[in-house]
Parts: structure tokens; C-alpha cells; sequence
């Protein structure tokens, strides 16, 4: 199954039977504020977003029960809804320029029961190693970054699952990997785009 759904994840969560779907790869928001940054991708266009709200405890109990190994983006900012993990994997995203405003990683929690591990991929300002173009999303992953997850956390033919979908990086990178995809993304401007995206790989 290849799917992209408009509306609020919950719903769909609760239809799913309980471990159905291979890896959930997904980056909730983080309650942070960023939505209310200024300028976002490369458009020089302004937004003002009211996503940016951490998910309800029940968000994260559907996601782990319909999903046989998971894989949380800013897992930091949840520790208090996702039992303990040893492996948490640390996104690095120096470019080695002097510091700026940006985090120099980020981290996921995993459900997986692995060493950590850390991965390289430079994405900040000019310098990047991952090539795709910059869309209007301001928590934006590097393509590069969520193939990885794909590709180390499930088979071919596996179900990937993304109920926080946003510019729809995670889809793409299942598309391009031959796995199967569904992402659900609740806001109409970022779903097209995650369409536009899914379309053109």
C-alpha cells in the first residue's frame, strides 16, 4: 500500500491493527516554537503555523502499538511518553563553520534494541551533503538522513509509516528504497507539497 492521507493521524492510528505496519519513521513536532520563526525554505516566504504542538500521550500509545519497530525524531523532547531506549541515533549535522543558531545534531529514539549510532550529513546554510531543494517546511530532514533510517531499520517491501508526514521526506525516501508508504499530514499546504514531492521522485 502507497497512500497519502490529509487529516489528523489519530484517527487513522486507531483503525490500524496492532503491529501491522514494519517501521513507523516519523518527527512529531516539538511544542518549541519554531513555527513561529520567519523565514522558511528558499521561497523568502513568511508563515505562521499553529502545528507546533507536542502530541498527546495517546498519539505516541497508537504509534508504538500499530508499529513493530519505531524510529521518533527529537525523541529528546518525549522521553516522558516512550519507555527507555538503547538506541537513540544522533544525527550530525556540523558543517564546521563557525557556530550559528542551529543545533549541531539531533537525536532519535528507536525501539530497537542496537548500540547507538551516529550519522553524518552536513545541513546548515550553504553547506549540505544531502541535495534536495529546500521546501516550506521549517523542520525540514535531510532526505539523505531519513533514506538512512529506511534502509538500516527495514526490508524491501516493508509498510513505512509516517503520521507526521510535513513535506513528506520520509515517503520519498520509501518510494525511492521500494518500500511501501503511508503519511499522514493534517495541513493542507505541506501535504501538497508532500505530494508534489512523492510525484516527482
Amino acid at each position: 500500500m502507497n497512500d497519502l492521507i490529509l487529516g489528523d493521524c489519530l484517527d487513522y492510528l486507531r483503525r490500524l491493527p496492532d503491529k501491522s505496519v514494519s517501521l513507523l519513521l516519523t518527527d512529531p513536532p516539538y511544542g518549541i516554537g519554531i513555527s513561529k520563526c520567519g523565514r522558511i525554505g528558499t521561497s523568502h516566504r513568511y508563515t505562521r503555523k499553529a502545528w507546533d504542538v507536542i502530541p498527546e500521550r495517546e498519539y505516541f500509545d497508537e504509534m508504538l502499538r500499530v508499529s513493530r519497530h519505531q524510529v521518533i525524531w527529537g525523541g529528546n523532547y518525549f522521553t516522558h511518553m516512550l519507555p527507555a531506549s538503547r538506541c537513540w541515533l544522533v544525527w550530525y549535522k556540523k558543517d564546521g563553520l563557525p557556530r550559528n543558531t542551529f543545533a549541531d545534531c539531533e537525536l532519535a529514539w528507536t525501539s530497537l534494541n542496537r548500540n547507538a549510532y551516529v550519522f553524518n550529513c552536513r545541513w546548515a546554510g550553504f553547506v549540505k551533503d544531502s541535495r534536495e531543494e529546500r521546501v516550506a517546511h521549517p523542520t525540514q530532514k535531510a532526505l539523505e538522513v531519513i533514506k538512512w533510517c529506511v534502509d538500516q531499520f527495514s526490508n524491501p517491501g516493508d509498510t513505512v509509516l509516517d503520521p507526521f508526514l510535513g513535506s513528506g521526506t520520509t515517503a520519498v525516501a520509501a518510494k525511492l528504497l521500494n518500500r511501501r508508504y503511508i503519511g499522514i499530514e493534517r495541513d493542507p499546504e505541506y501535504f501538497d507539497i508532500a505530494q508534489q514531492r512523492v510525484a516527482a521522485a
